[in-house]
């Protein structure tokens, strides 16, 4: 085990709640039982500014058949005009479907329109369907990402015209507009989980996002690692760059616990059905986890239960070095976004804070 010294107690009081998913409407108009439809996820969104939560993270999924959302940066430009504050991230953007040089424009775009507010979260993608619906070779994924992602900080950097030729790109005589309100350009978060792939986070000066399935014990030994690989290099770790995606999984009795297990037991095991390469080629990191106990993936790692028991399995993360925790709440409850805002974040916020809160 790699172990570091504590911060100091004011530090870890002090923690910031975020909310992880996105809208989910399906074919004709039908909203499915776990989700909220594009305007309702919206209005979600602008209660959750309200109730103090700090970032609302979209994910990016194709060709799922329960209507993940997709195109992530439009919804990314929705709601940042009908918010004002709270901060809006990508997580993630899978690099290897995209042209660089347009993504690098509707990224650059979004953070014009939200005035900075733009977290660009990245991945090299882990689902085997989304990649053989693309007809894009998953071997492939990690050389298209670091390729792209030159290019992405070549296009926010770059002031005069330039032009590059790869055997997969050729951009000529070209100049990225508009330019970025976040200088060099916005914090780019990476999804990783395995060894390898975090220490890289770390050795590319990236800000790191980590998975919703693994135990509370070892998001602590991801954290761990990230910050052994920063020592290494003599870089200073920063909490604030480490943000961590959990179930929110509101239960005030047992009929709520037990329907809150059931839902999200459907939602791991289609996402697992979803992840399955059947191919022989090299495969990314899956934050998928392969237990089939879907109650128990939820029970070692989910924010769960009460008022009482969230708290507890807050202070759990807190205690592993987590201080941003990004919530994923499959039921959509207006209602369960309200009482974790009310009953457990001010346990975990300083004085400063909750000052705010009462005016």
């Amino acid at each position: 085990n790699i172990n570091f010294p504590g911060v100091n107690r004011h530090d870890e009081e002090t923690m910031k709640f975020g909310l992880f998913g996105g809208a989910q409407a399906v074919p004709g108009d039908v909203v499915t039982e776990a989700a909220l439809g594009y305007h309702e996820y919206g209005e979600y969104i602008q209660l959750a500014e309200k109730l103090g939560y700090s970032s609302a993270w979209l994910v990016e999924h194709h060709f799922t058949g329960f209507s993940q959302l997709s195109a992530t940066l439009n919804y990314i430009s929705y709601l940042s005009g009908i918010t004002s504050k709270i901060r809006l991230g990508s997580a993630v953007v899978v690099v290897p479907w995209h042209n660089p040089i347009l993504l690098a424009e509707q990224v650059a775009t979004i953070d014009q329109l939200s005035k900075g507010r733009y977290d660009f979260g990245i991945g090299r993608g882990y689902r085997a369907n989304e990649f053989n619906g693309f007809g894009l070779d998953m071997g492939e994924a990690q050389d298209i990402f670091e390729e792209s992602l030159m290019l992405l900080k070549r296009s926010f950097t770059e002031t005069e015209r330039w032009s590059y030729t790869s055997d997969r790109w050729t951009f000529n005589d070209i100049i990225v507009e508009p330019p970025v309100v976040q200088k060099p350009y916005p914090p780019m978060w990476v999804g990783a989980g395995s060894e390898g792939s975090i220490r890289g986070v770390a050795r590319n000066d990236f800000n790191l996002l980590l998975d919703q399935m693994s135990p509370f014990e070892a998001i602590g030994e991801k954290i761990r690692i990230y910050q052994d690989e920063l020592d290494k290099l003599g870089k200073p770790y920063d909490r604030e760059r480490v943000a961590v995606t959990r179930g929110l999984m509101v239960a005030n009795n047992d009929n709520q616990r037990a329907e809150a297990h059931i839902l999200r037991g459907k939602f791991i095991s289609e996402v697992q059905i979803l992840t399955k390469d059947k191919s022989a080629g090299p495969k990314a990191f899956s934050p998928v986890a392969v237990s089939n106990d879907t109650d128990a993936i939820s029970n070692n790692g989910a924010v769960l239960g009460d008022k009482d028991e969230m708290g507890e399995r807050v202070e759990r993360l807190r205690d592993e070095g987590v201080h941003t925790i990004l919530l994923h709440d499959l039921s959509g409850s207006f209602d369960a976004l309200q009482q974790f805002a009310e009953e457990v974040m001010p346990k975990f916020a300083d004085e400063t804070d909750n000052v705010r809160a009462a005016e």
